[in-house]
C-alpha cells in the first residue's frame, strides 16, 4: 500500500514532514514526496501525522476484567485480600476474552506493542495472534507458594509454542518480585535467561517493605540482571541502587499512574536519566491503573518530574521513551520510521482542537490531547476510524461482559 498526503515524525529527534510512505510485505519500503505507483491500495491521509508505533513495556491485559472492583485501597489490600481471591476465577476462556479488550483498548490509544506478565499466557498469546499486536509474553513465576517449577514448565510450553511467532509474539521470563521469589529461584531463572538469551522482567521495589526481604546487591547477585533486565516500578530505589543498575543491560518500566494510585510513591526518574538508564513506560494492569493508554502515562511523569524544574523530561527525551525505549525495552527492532523497518504506525488525526495551531504538533504529542486515528502493525491496520479490522467487537464486549458476570458472581 502507499499512505499520501499525511506529515510524518520519522523519529524523536525529527520535525513533522509532508511524506508518503510505501509499505510491502509488512516494512516500510519507501519514503518520499509524492510518490506515484502503479497498482498499489493508496490511503488518502490529509490531516493526519504519523509517528513510529507506542510501545506499554508493563502491563496484565487479562486484568481489565476486574476494572474498577478494588479502588481507594492501599497496595497490600488491594492485591492480597481484594484481587488475589478473585483470580482463582480464572480460566482460559475468561482471559481470552478480557485479553482482547484490553488489545481494543490499547490499539485505539496507538500503542502497537507490549510486555505482559500473568496466567493463562497461552490465552493471551492467541488473542494477540488473532488481532495482530506485537508482545512479549512472560508466565509470572512465583515460588514460594510450591509452584514454581509448575510455571517454569508453562514458560517452556509458551515458549516452544509462541515465541517468534509471526515476528510479533516473543516470550520471556517473568520472576514475579523479590517478595514472591526465594534466592535460589532467581537463580534459576537468570541461568535459563542466559542459556536461552530471553528477556528478564520483574516488579522491583515498588514498594518501601520489599526492602525488608533482599537488598538490590543480593537480587543482582542471582544473575537475573547479566543478559536483559526489565525491571518494572523501581520505585524505592536510591543512587547506590541506580549506580548498580546502571552497571547491568537494565531497562526500566516507569508506571506513574499505578505507583500513585496505590500509594507507592513516585520513581526518581530525573535520577535514573543522570545514570544513564534505558525508561519507557508502562500502564499496569487494568485493575491497578484503569487505563491503557501510555501518552497518559508520558504526560503525567513528566509533569511529576517538572514539579521542581522544568527543564526535566523534554519533549524529544520523552517521545523516545516512547517509542525507540519502549522497542528497546522489549528487545524489539522498531521506534522509527525509516525504509526497511517494520510498519508499526500510530496515525494521529489533526483535525482536532488540541492540534491546533499545526505548527507545534509534535510539542502537541504529549502536552495535549491527541485522537488516534489509525494503528499498524506490520503493515496492517488494527484499529482505523474507530475500527477494528482483525476481530469482531460486539462479540468480544458481549463475552467479556459474560465472562465478568462469572468472576465477581452474577448470575445473569
Amino acid at each position: 500500500m502507499i499512505i499520501k498526503g499525511a506529515y510524518v515524525l520519522k523519529s524523536y529527534k525529527d520535525e513533522p514532514q509532508k511524506l508518503d510512505l510505501k509499505i510491502s510485505n509488512g516494512k516500510i519500503s519507501k519514503i518520499s514526496e509524492n510518490l506515484i505507483e502503479n497498482d498499489e491500495e493508496i490511503y488518502f491521509f490529509d490531516n493526519k501525522l504519523i509517528t513510529p508505533g507506542l510501545v506499554n513495556t508493563h502491563t496484565h491485559v487479562a486484568m481489565s476484567i476486574f476494572r474498577g472492583i478494588a479502588e481507594d485501597l492501599p497496595f497490600n489490600e488491594w492485591l492480597f485480600k481484594t484481587i488475589e481471591p478473585l483470580e482463582t476465577k480464572l480460566n482460559d476462556e475468561i482471559v481470552y476474552w478480557a485479553t482482547l479488550l484490553s488489545l481494543m483498548e490499547m490499539a485505539s490509544n496507538g500503542i502497537v506493542a507490549f510486555c505482559d506478565m500473568y496466567m493463562f499466557e497461552n490465552s493471551v498469546a492467541k488473542a494477540v495472534s488473532e488481532f495482530g499486536m506485537k508482545a512479549l509474553l512472560t508466565r509470572g513465576l512465583v515460588d514460594l507458594d510450591g509452584n514454581g517449577k509448575g510455571r517454569l514448565k508453562e514458560t517452556f510450553e509458551l515458549i516452544e509454542k509462541w515465541n517468534e511467532h509471526d515476528n510479533r509474539i516473543f516470550v520471556g521470563l517473568g520472576p514475579h518480585a523479590s517478595y514472591s521469589c526465594s534466592i535460589n529461584y532467581l537463580k534459576e531463572i537468570a541461568n535459563i535467561s542466559k542459556i536461552n538469551d530471553l528477556v528478564v522482567t520483574m516488579h522491583l521495589f515498588e514498594n518501601h517493605w520489599e526492602k525488608e526481604r533482599y537488598n538490590l546487591k543480593e537480587i543482582l547477585d542471582t544473575g537475573i540482571a547479566d543478559n536483559h533486565f526489565l525491571a518494572v516500578h523501581c520505585v524505592h530505589v536510591d543512587s547506590d541502587d541506580l549506580k548498580l543498575l546502571s552497571k547491568f543491560n537494565t531497562f526500566i518500566s516507569h508506571n506513574p499512574t499505578s505507583n500513585l494510585k496505590l500509594g507507592n510513591g513516585i520513581a526518581p526518574i530525573t535520577d535514573m536519566l543522570k545514570n544513564e538508564i534505558n525508561i519507557s513506560f508502562g500502564t499496569d494492569g487494568p485493575a491497578s491503573n484503569n487505563s491503557l493508554n501510555v501518552l497518559f502515562e508520558a504526560r503525567l511523569a513528566t509533569l511529576l518530574q517538572k514539579k521542581d524544574n522544568p527543564q526535566h523530561m523534554k519533549i524529544e527525551d520523552v517521545l523516545k521513551m516512547l517509542t525507540v525505549n519502549g522497542y528497546n525495552a522489549l528487545k524489539l527492532d522498531g521506534g522509527l520510521i525509516q525504509e526497511g523497518k517494520y510498519a508499526d504506525l500510530t496515525i494521529f488525526d489533526l483535525d482536532t482542537p488540541s492540534f491546533f495551531p499545526t505548527k507545534n504538533m509534535k510539542k502537541h504529542l504529549l502536552h495535549s490531547t491527541p485522537k488516534v486515528y489509525a494503528t499498524m502493525v506490520n503493515g496492517k491496520f488494527i484499529y482505523i476510524d474507530g475500527k477494528f479490522p482483525t476481530i469482531d467487537s460486539k462479540e468480544v464486549y458481549r463475552q467479556f461482559t459474560n465472562s465478568y458476570k462469572k468472576v465477581i458472581g452474577i448470575e445473569n
